[in-house]
């Protein structure tokens, strides 16, 4: 079920409260934010920390993602169809059967990043 406080700081698109709060999530021992299905395209998230989070068939069409930190984050059919996801951290990250089609990957970290069948790579 995903978390209404963190779908309203990203569509607010308020990047430092948001990672505050994750952050003392993570403090008291809490991992991955649910955010399955969610219409969050277009946004501009540059910085955002998205590390665990489960983002499968989310909207993420032209989202500004620069820098975001996606380590092992779950992508499986995602829209991120022309994002910048440039100097992204996506090490990790499962991106079967996303759109990636004209998304920007300049200097993202694709470490051990599962690509089957993606499209646009």
């Amino acid at each position: 079920m995903a978390n209404n406080q963190a779908i309203k700081m990203l569509k607010d698109q308020d990047v430092d409260n948001f990672n505050k709060w994750v952050k003392r999530r993570r403090k008291d021992g809490k991992k991955a934010i649910d955010l399955d299905d969610q219409n969050l395209g277009g946004l501009k998230l540059r910085g955002v920390d998205l590390q665990d989070a489960h983002l499968n068939g989310t909207n993420l069409r032209g989202a500004d993602l620069k820098g975001a930190n996606l380590e092992n984050a779950r992508l499986r059919q995602t829209d991120l169809r022309k994002a910048n996801l440039s100097g992204a951290n996506l090490t990790g990250a499962d991106l079967s059967k996303a759109n990636l089609k004209g998304a920007d990957l300049k200097n993202a970290k694709l470490k051990d990043a599962k690509l089957k069948n993606a499209t646009g790579v």
